[in-house]
């Protein structure tokens, strides 16, 4: 009998072991974590505006300028903005001017045409939407100029920079 139990304990011993080891060696079917990615897009703000030109407008009339096309090419609805860089248009041949008074935009925001004014901003458009996600392709708007050219103003070709100021939308210029 005591070959037995002593047959018996080695057993025990062995099948210990093996619950034991396979206890610690089971396979593992799945696990999970959670992981958070973020980026920030930082703004752009970009448009682009065409030189205009009136052509021939006689002394004593109102011409109107051809249509040119403003776009937004960067990735923002925007507000439009123009002011004059300087108070007239000047000719380098004549010594009459153009006050900026006489300079007309067709305004979007205020449905009509508005004085360019010098040196403070006015603003020509409202929420203009953003060049389109993936192509790029931008958001565009044509609109018009008027001048009125006075009486007796000496011949010459006269000239004026605008400055045109896009900014986020409701974001003050």
């Amino acid at each position: 009998m005591r070959e037995k139990i002593m047959g018996v304990i080695p057993l025990i011993v062995a099948l210990m072991f093996v619950v034991a080891l396979g206890a610690y060696s089971s396979p593992s079917y799945a696990a999970t974590a959670t992981q958070t990615v973020t980026v920030t897009v930082p703004e752009a703000i970009s448009i682009v505006v065409p030189n205009v030109n009136f052509g021939v407008v006689d002394a004593g009339t109102t011409g109107t300028s051809p249509d040119f096309t403003i776009q937004n090419t960067g990735n923002v609805k925007i507000d439009l903005y123009v002011n004059a860089t300087d108070s007239a248009l000047r000719s380098a041949t004549a010594t009459d001017i153009i006050g900026v008074g006489n300079l007309t935009i067709n305004s979007n925001f205020a449905n009509g045409y508005v004085q360019i004014p010098y040196a403070s901003p006015i603003k020509i458009y409202d929420n203009m939407n953003k060049a389109a996600q993936g192509s790029g392709t931008p958001t565009t708007w044509t609109t018009n100029m008027k001048l009125v050219v006075p009486s007796f103003t000496e011949d010459g070709a006269y000239s004026i920079n605008l400055l045109y100021t896009a900014v986020k939308h409701n974001t003050a210029p």
